[in-house]
Protein backbone atom coordinates (compact mmCIF):
# COMPACT_ATOMS: atom_id res chain seq x y z
CA UNK A 1 0.00 0.00 0.00
CA UNK A 2 1.04 3.08 -0.52
CA UNK A 3 2.02 5.91 2.11
CA UNK A 4 -0.76 8.86 2.57
CA UNK A 5 1.76 11.03 1.86
CA UNK A 6 -0.92 13.95 1.75
CA UNK A 7 -4.28 14.31 3.26
CA UNK A 8 -7.23 13.48 0.77
CA UNK A 9 -8.62 16.72 -1.42
CA UNK A 10 -5.78 18.63 -0.45
CA UNK A 11 -3.36 19.36 -3.76
CA UNK A 12 -0.26 21.51 -4.61
CA UNK A 13 -1.70 21.50 -8.14
CA UNK A 14 -5.04 22.28 -10.01
CA UNK A 15 -5.54 22.88 -14.36
CA UNK A 16 -8.06 26.19 -13.62
CA UNK A 17 -10.70 26.54 -16.57
CA UNK A 18 -12.15 29.90 -16.09
CA UNK A 19 -15.63 29.60 -17.32
CA UNK A 20 -15.01 32.15 -20.02
CA UNK A 21 -13.37 30.95 -22.68
CA UNK A 22 -11.07 27.93 -21.40
CA UNK A 23 -11.45 24.22 -22.34
CA UNK A 24 -8.98 21.20 -23.32
CA UNK A 25 -9.38 18.91 -26.08
CA UNK A 26 -8.71 14.99 -26.28
CA UNK A 27 -8.92 13.92 -30.06
CA UNK A 28 -8.92 11.58 -31.33
CA UNK A 29 -10.72 10.21 -28.52
CA UNK A 30 -13.74 7.30 -28.55
CA UNK A 31 -15.48 5.48 -26.26
CA UNK A 32 -18.31 3.69 -28.61
CA UNK A 33 -18.33 0.23 -28.66
CA UNK A 34 -17.52 -0.31 -25.11
CA UNK A 35 -19.94 -2.53 -22.78
CA UNK A 36 -18.72 -0.16 -19.10
CA UNK A 37 -17.27 2.85 -18.44
CA UNK A 38 -15.60 4.75 -15.34
CA UNK A 39 -15.21 7.87 -14.80
CA UNK A 40 -13.40 9.82 -12.55
CA UNK A 41 -12.93 13.36 -11.42
CA UNK A 42 -10.72 15.09 -8.71
CA UNK A 43 -12.52 18.74 -9.07
CA UNK A 44 -13.51 21.70 -7.51
CA UNK A 45 -16.30 23.50 -9.16
CA UNK A 46 -17.32 27.19 -8.23
CA UNK A 47 -20.53 27.94 -6.87
CA UNK A 48 -22.14 29.60 -9.92
CA UNK A 49 -23.83 33.23 -10.46
CA UNK A 50 -27.36 33.69 -9.82
CA UNK A 51 -28.93 34.27 -12.88
CA UNK A 52 -25.93 32.47 -14.65
CA UNK A 53 -26.99 29.74 -17.82
CA UNK A 54 -26.16 26.78 -18.96
CA UNK A 55 -22.32 25.65 -18.05
CA UNK A 56 -20.61 22.16 -19.08
CA UNK A 57 -17.65 20.36 -18.82
CA UNK A 58 -16.58 16.93 -19.66
CA UNK A 59 -18.55 15.42 -22.65
CA UNK A 60 -18.47 13.36 -26.15
CA UNK A 61 -20.68 13.89 -28.46
CA UNK A 62 -24.55 14.19 -28.63
CA UNK A 63 -24.69 12.00 -25.31
CA UNK A 64 -23.04 13.22 -22.79
CA UNK A 65 -20.78 10.82 -20.66
CA UNK A 66 -20.58 13.70 -17.80
CA UNK A 67 -21.71 17.53 -17.34
CA UNK A 68 -22.29 19.70 -14.84
CA UNK A 69 -24.92 22.68 -15.34
CA UNK A 70 -25.05 25.99 -13.51
CA UNK A 71 -28.08 26.82 -15.29
CA UNK A 72 -31.58 26.18 -16.17
CA UNK A 73 -32.62 22.76 -15.33
CA UNK A 74 -34.68 20.94 -13.88
CA UNK A 75 -37.57 24.12 -14.11
CA UNK A 76 -36.01 25.99 -16.96
CA UNK A 77 -35.61 29.36 -14.71
CA UNK A 78 -32.24 30.88 -13.36
CA UNK A 79 -31.19 28.24 -10.34
CA UNK A 80 -27.42 29.05 -8.65
CA UNK A 81 -28.48 26.22 -7.00
CA UNK A 82 -28.00 23.37 -8.91
CA UNK A 83 -24.87 21.49 -10.72
CA UNK A 84 -25.48 17.93 -12.15
CA UNK A 85 -23.64 14.97 -12.15
CA UNK A 86 -25.45 13.22 -15.51
CA UNK A 87 -25.11 10.87 -18.07
CA UNK A 88 -27.58 11.46 -21.01
CA UNK A 89 -28.89 9.19 -23.34
CA UNK A 90 -31.13 8.79 -26.68
CA UNK A 91 -34.89 6.95 -26.42
CA UNK A 92 -36.56 5.40 -29.51
CA UNK A 93 -38.10 8.45 -30.24
CA UNK A 94 -34.94 10.76 -30.05
CA UNK A 95 -35.78 12.74 -27.44
CA UNK A 96 -33.37 12.90 -23.98
CA UNK A 97 -33.59 10.86 -20.92
CA UNK A 98 -31.26 12.47 -18.29
CA UNK A 99 -29.52 10.56 -14.88
CA UNK A 100 -27.96 13.24 -12.51
CA UNK A 101 -27.28 13.95 -9.10
CA UNK A 102 -27.04 17.86 -7.87
CA UNK A 103 -23.38 17.84 -6.15
CA UNK A 104 -24.22 21.23 -4.95
CA UNK A 105 -23.29 20.48 -1.70
CA UNK A 106 -19.41 19.88 -2.97
CA UNK A 107 -19.03 23.41 -4.62
CA UNK A 108 -16.33 25.58 -3.56
CA UNK A 109 -14.41 22.18 -2.32
CA UNK A 110 -12.55 19.45 -3.88
CA UNK A 111 -14.83 16.68 -4.71
CA UNK A 112 -14.32 13.43 -5.66
CA UNK A 113 -16.56 12.13 -8.24
CA UNK A 114 -17.34 8.93 -9.71
CA UNK A 115 -19.64 8.33 -12.42
CA UNK A 116 -20.07 4.33 -13.23
CA UNK A 117 -22.08 2.69 -16.06
CA UNK A 118 -21.87 -1.25 -16.18
CA UNK A 119 -23.04 -4.68 -18.63
CA UNK A 120 -26.30 -4.89 -16.42
CA UNK A 121 -26.59 -1.02 -17.60
CA UNK A 122 -26.35 0.31 -14.04
CA UNK A 123 -25.45 4.18 -13.92
CA UNK A 124 -24.08 5.25 -10.74
CA UNK A 125 -22.49 8.53 -8.80
CA UNK A 126 -20.00 8.14 -6.48
CA UNK A 127 -19.14 10.89 -4.33
CA UNK A 128 -16.17 11.37 -1.96
CA UNK A 129 -15.94 6.88 -2.04
CA UNK A 130 -19.96 6.82 -1.32
CA UNK A 131 -22.54 5.77 -3.78
CA UNK A 132 -25.24 8.24 -3.56
CA UNK A 133 -27.45 8.04 -6.13
CA UNK A 134 -28.17 4.55 -9.17
CA UNK A 135 -30.20 4.24 -11.53
CA UNK A 136 -30.81 1.30 -14.16
CA UNK A 137 -31.13 2.38 -18.02
CA UNK A 138 -33.59 0.93 -19.96
CA UNK A 139 -32.15 -1.31 -22.97
CA UNK A 140 -33.84 0.55 -25.75
CA UNK A 141 -31.82 3.79 -24.74
CA UNK A 142 -28.93 5.02 -26.61
CA UNK A 143 -25.58 5.60 -24.64
CA UNK A 144 -22.17 7.48 -25.75
CA UNK A 145 -21.30 3.70 -25.70
CA UNK A 146 -23.43 2.98 -28.21
CA UNK A 147 -23.51 5.65 -30.22
CA UNK A 148 -20.95 5.95 -33.46
CA UNK A 149 -19.64 9.47 -33.46
CA UNK A 150 -18.56 8.95 -37.14
CA UNK A 151 -22.24 8.50 -38.39
CA UNK A 152 -23.64 11.00 -35.96
CA UNK A 153 -25.06 14.06 -37.85
CA UNK A 154 -23.83 17.32 -35.32
CA UNK A 155 -21.15 19.50 -35.91
CA UNK A 156 -17.71 18.12 -35.79
CA UNK A 157 -16.46 20.16 -32.95
CA UNK A 158 -19.67 17.89 -31.15
CA UNK A 159 -17.46 14.63 -31.43
CA UNK A 160 -14.71 16.01 -29.46
CA UNK A 161 -13.77 14.63 -26.15
CA UNK A 162 -13.67 18.93 -24.47
CA UNK A 163 -12.89 19.31 -20.68
CA UNK A 164 -14.73 22.46 -19.16
CA UNK A 165 -16.60 23.45 -21.81
CA UNK A 166 -19.85 22.38 -24.27
CA UNK A 167 -18.17 23.31 -27.49
CA UNK A 168 -21.54 22.81 -30.00
CA UNK A 169 -22.98 26.13 -27.60
CA UNK A 170 -19.54 27.17 -26.65
CA UNK A 171 -21.08 27.21 -23.01
CA UNK A 172 -18.02 27.48 -20.35
CA UNK A 173 -17.80 26.39 -16.48
CA UNK A 174 -15.30 27.56 -13.99
CA UNK A 175 -13.61 24.95 -11.99
CA UNK A 176 -9.83 23.17 -10.68
CA UNK A 177 -9.36 20.15 -12.05
CA UNK A 178 -6.69 17.87 -9.74
CA UNK A 179 -6.83 14.41 -12.06
CA UNK A 180 -9.27 13.20 -14.26
CA UNK A 181 -9.36 9.38 -15.34
CA UNK A 182 -10.95 6.82 -17.72
CA UNK A 183 -11.59 3.29 -17.48
CA UNK A 184 -12.82 1.00 -20.22
CA UNK A 185 -14.62 -1.43 -17.23
CA UNK A 186 -16.74 -0.46 -14.19
CA UNK A 187 -14.98 0.37 -11.03
CA UNK A 188 -15.42 -1.61 -7.75
CA UNK A 189 -16.54 0.14 -4.43
CA UNK A 190 -13.13 -1.12 -3.20
CA UNK A 191 -11.52 0.15 -6.39
CA UNK A 192 -13.21 3.42 -6.50
CA UNK A 193 -12.49 3.21 -2.47
CA UNK A 194 -8.87 2.94 -3.39
CA UNK A 195 -8.45 5.80 -5.54
CA UNK A 196 -10.07 8.47 -3.16
CA UNK A 197 -7.74 7.61 -1.03
CA UNK A 198 -4.56 7.44 -3.04
CA UNK A 199 -5.50 9.42 -5.74
CA UNK A 200 -1.63 9.67 -7.35
CA UNK A 201 -1.86 5.78 -7.34
CA UNK A 202 -5.12 4.61 -8.87
CA UNK A 203 -5.83 1.41 -10.18
CA UNK A 204 -4.76 0.87 -13.25
CA UNK A 205 -6.56 -2.23 -14.46
CA UNK A 206 -8.53 -0.68 -17.44
CA UNK A 207 -7.23 2.95 -17.06
CA UNK A 208 -6.87 4.56 -20.84
CA UNK A 209 -6.88 8.38 -19.88
CA UNK A 210 -4.84 9.71 -16.93
CA UNK A 211 -4.75 13.23 -16.17
CA UNK A 212 -2.86 14.40 -13.43
CA UNK A 213 -2.45 18.11 -12.79
CA UNK A 214 1.50 18.87 -12.12
CA UNK A 215 4.30 20.60 -13.96
CA UNK A 216 5.49 17.55 -15.20
CA UNK A 217 2.72 17.10 -17.09
CA UNK A 218 2.07 19.89 -18.99
CA UNK A 219 3.74 20.45 -21.95
CA UNK A 220 4.20 21.19 -25.89
CA UNK A 221 4.63 17.43 -26.74
CA UNK A 222 4.02 17.61 -30.81
CA UNK A 223 6.06 21.26 -31.49
CA UNK A 224 2.70 22.58 -32.54
CA UNK A 225 3.44 25.79 -29.84
CA UNK A 226 0.37 24.79 -27.72
CA UNK A 227 0.45 23.09 -24.66
CA UNK A 228 -0.76 19.02 -23.48
CA UNK A 229 -2.13 18.00 -20.87
CA UNK A 230 -0.41 14.89 -21.24
CA UNK A 231 -1.70 11.28 -20.83
CA UNK A 232 0.31 9.03 -17.96
CA UNK A 233 -1.85 6.15 -18.82
CA UNK A 234 0.51 5.52 -21.68
CA UNK A 235 -2.66 5.55 -24.26
CA UNK A 236 -1.81 8.94 -25.35
CA UNK A 237 -4.84 10.26 -25.04
CA UNK A 238 -3.39 13.47 -24.14
CA UNK A 239 -5.47 17.02 -23.44
CA UNK A 240 -4.68 19.93 -26.26
CA UNK A 241 -4.93 23.01 -23.92
CA UNK A 242 -6.60 26.46 -25.18
CA UNK A 243 -6.41 29.02 -22.26
CA UNK A 244 -6.29 26.56 -19.32
CA UNK A 245 -3.87 26.89 -16.85
CA UNK A 246 -1.62 25.16 -14.07
CA UNK A 247 -2.21 26.71 -11.17
CA UNK A 248 -0.50 26.39 -7.61
CA UNK A 249 -3.09 26.00 -4.84
CA UNK A 250 -0.99 27.07 -2.18
CA UNK A 251 -3.92 26.30 0.97
CA UNK A 252 -6.14 23.63 1.93
CA UNK A 253 -8.33 22.62 -0.68
CA UNK A 254 -11.60 22.98 1.29
CA UNK A 255 -10.53 27.19 2.05
CA UNK A 256 -9.28 27.75 -1.63
CA UNK A 257 -11.85 30.44 -3.27
CA UNK A 258 -9.64 31.63 -5.81
CA UNK A 259 -6.25 29.73 -8.04
CA UNK A 260 -3.14 32.05 -6.34
CA UNK A 261 -0.75 31.77 -8.99
CA UNK A 262 -0.91 31.01 -12.74
CA UNK A 263 1.90 28.88 -13.95
CA UNK A 264 1.19 28.21 -17.74
CA UNK A 265 -0.54 31.18 -19.52
CA UNK A 266 -2.34 30.81 -22.15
Amino acid sequence: MPPASRLIGTFRYAVFFDGVDDYAVIEPFTVYGWSEITIVDYVYIYRPKPNTYWSKSNMIGDCWIQYASTGIYPHYTPDYTYISAAWWTRKPDGTRAVYEYNIIAYVNQFAHVVRRFTTSREYSVYVNAVKVRSWVVPANEITVLEQNPDTATYPERYRRFTIGANLLFFEYLKLMQYQLLIYSRALSDEETLWNYRYPDSPVRNGLVLWLQAHPDNIKDIDGDGRLEWVDLSGYNNHGKIYGAALIEVVRRAVSVSIPSRKIYLR
